[in-house]
């Protein structure tokens, strides 16, 4: 299927999300996993590769976060935090939710309503698509009702090195086209739904960490955004602990975490890098 001039993501992520609803509580999954490769000059031998993945299960309610887990899993114990609505603000719990102390700042975790109207700015320029036969025991999400006889499941997107930049900055404000910056060898998108739908893409960079030792750095990360309909659940109140530091937003939350403070559970030292 080739597009139009003007189709964009948007619209086809959209398509695929149609039936989960825009409203009452959703659940969204962001998985970001990066995997970095060196080796000396000539290719003899090759480092062990270093990988870095953050999990995020973020909650809404009609459209406002109302709960958020993070969790960095790299070198060392992995590190989690845990977010929650508590009244007009937000708390933090580093303990799984036992203790919950106050975080001052909107927590900036990721914005569903910014992240699909941005989806609309990033130009396609083909897209190849899967049809099922909705006749087969696949089932729809609850309360969706049944499978139209035929329905898009996947679709794969083609864009070019300008649109793929823009979807990489909805998540990182400093990424520039920058021509002394590591060179874009390649990347993918596409699109998925059944009970839920993905955004999954992922790119391939390149560089040189020293021209002396010519020595090639390869880094490979993927991005996969889930969105899901959540029934009503109870997560219980949010009682804030006066024992507990107020934090302003989440990078004290994370320097908790890597430097540890007395008298906050769950927080632990750890290296500088993490």
């Amino acid at each position: 299927m080739s597009s139009s001039r003007h189709l964009s993501l948007g619209p086809l992520y959209r398509e695929m999300r149609a039936g989960l609803g825009d409203v009452g509580r959703v659940r969204v999954t962001v998985e970001f996993q990066e995997r970095t490769f060196a080796a000396p000059g000539g290719g003899q031998g090759a480092a062990e590769p270093v990988s870095l993945v953050l999990v995020t299960f973020i909650e809404y309610e009609d459209r406002v976060l109302d709960r958020a887990q993070v969790a960095l899993h790299g070198p060392g114990p992995p590190k989690r935090f845990l977010v929650a609505r508590h009244g007009s603000a937000f708390a933090y719990s580093l303990d799984g939710g036992e203790r919950w102390g106050r975080l001052v700042g909107h927590p900036r975790i990721f914005d569903l309503e910014e992240f699909e109207a941005e989806l609309g700015e990033i130009l396609v320029e083909d897209a190849t698509y899967d049809v099922l036969d909705g006749s087969s025991d696949l089932q729809g999400p609850a309360g969706s009702g049944p499978r139209p006889e035929q329905f898009v499941d996947a679709l794969d997107v083609s864009m070019d090195r300008e649109a793929f930049l823009r979807l990489l900055r909805i998540f990182s404000t400093d990424v520039d086209d920058d021509p002394d910056a590591p060179a874009l060898d390649a990347f993918s998108v596409s699109v998925q739904a059944a009970d839920d739908v993905r955004l999954q893409y992922w790119w391939s960079l390149s560089d040189s960490v020293s021209e002396a030792d010519v020595v090639p750095l390869k880094v490979r990360c993927s991005v996969s955004i889930r969105v899901a309909a959540l029934g009503a659940e109870d997560n219980g109140a949010v009682r804030l602990d006066q024992a507990l530091p107020d934090i302003a937003d989440l990078d004290g939350v994370w320097a908790i975490l890597r430097h540890g403070t007395p008298g906050v559970a769950g927080a632990q030292p750890g290296p500088d890098g993490l």
